[in-house]
């Protein structure tokens, strides 16, 4: 049997895949050498790890062995090549699912950019960043400006690139990954998605390809926090200066991966330079109801236009 290779973009990169990848799309740019291969082979254990974690290991040359003990290991080398070696099948959502995550941002970080956990959306041709811990709601969130028809760059990780004259947020994956509570608020069936991982009552809304999405400039970012009294509304208080930077700072993706390679003095200046390019920064406190979604997407809208 023919091995299977299928050629994708992910953040404008040509990647070459030796497994199925529905979340992303076919790459349709110039005809050119892969930018990223991703493969199937053995993942051994580092030799020699300067950083270890319970969930990856990082060596002296940037290479990140992570993964899930008994599920999957995955080797990440040169920003360039993704190996995997699964001990479930190879389609099982899970494979994907981390391949996604935090492949993305180490991968990221071998390539000079710098993931930030938070969800992207397009308002007016600019980037809106929904930065935020697991659980604040930045998928259902997103998936509010995705109804109320705003495009959608990225879900969980948002690529920054700062190598050009204009900082860009890129594009990244086309799937939104929901509660079951979620699901059911926005009227989708659990039994037409697929559950992120066996057992995890979280599932991913695969978004249809938008040939207009592309690499946006970033505006704003706003920090996602539960509002401590439940029947209160909203909040937006405006960050500036090191205040801004640090809280910037605690977004990004493997934070400590990227001090291993670069450095904490390195890493803190990159991050400084990343915060300073967003124009605006926010704390958000809202309530966690479904009923105030609506409100929210068309009170961000509007903080966001009026700051121009």
């Amino acid at each position: 049997m023919a091995e299977f290779r299928d050629d994708l973009d992910l953040c404008g990169w040509r990647v070459r895949s030796a497994i199925a990848i529905p979340e992303l799309r076919q790459w349709q740019g110039a005809d050119r050498a892969p930018d990223i291969e991703i493969e199937i082979g053995d993942v051994p254990a580092l030799t020699s790890p300067v950083l270890k974690t319970p969930m990856a290991e990082v060596d002296a040359s940037g290479r990140v062995k992570f993964g899930v003990q008994g599920v999957v290991d995955y080797l990440v080398e040169d920003g360039r090549r993704i190996r995997i070696d699964s001990t479930v099948p190879l389609d099982a959502p899970e494979v994907r699912l981390f391949l996604l995550g935090s492949g993305l941002g180490f991968l990221c970080h071998q390539r000079g950019l710098l993931p930030l956990h938070a969800a992207t959306a397009d308002i007016d041709g600019e980037a809106i960043l929904l930065a935020g811990a697991s659980g604040a709601g930045k998928s259902t969130l997103a998936a509010a400006f995705l109804r109320h028809g705003y495009p959608v760059l990225s879900d969980d990780v948002s690529p920054l690139d700062l190598s050009g004259e204009t900082p860009l947020i890129l594009p990244s994956v086309e799937r939104l990954r929901l509660w079951s509570d979620s699901v059911a608020h926005a009227r989708w069936h659990e039994d037409e998605l697929e559950r992120c991982r066996a057992g995890l009552e979280k599932f991913a809304l695969r978004v249809a390809p938008n040939q207009s999405i592309r690499p946006l400039p970033p505006r704003a970012i706003f920090y996602l926090r539960r509002q401590s009294d439940p029947s209160g509304g909203s909040s937006f208080q405006r960050m500036r200066g090191a205040v801004a930077a640090e809280e910037f700072q605690r977004q990004i993706y493997r934070w400590r991966t990227l001090t291993t390679m670069v450095g904490e003095g390195a890493a803190r200046v990159r991050c400084a330079l990343a915060a300073a390019c967003i124009a605006r920064h926010y704390v958000l406190e809202r309530p966690l109801r479904f009923d105030d979604l609506d409100r929210t997407v068309d009170d961000i809208v509007a903080t966001v236009r009026a700051s121009r």
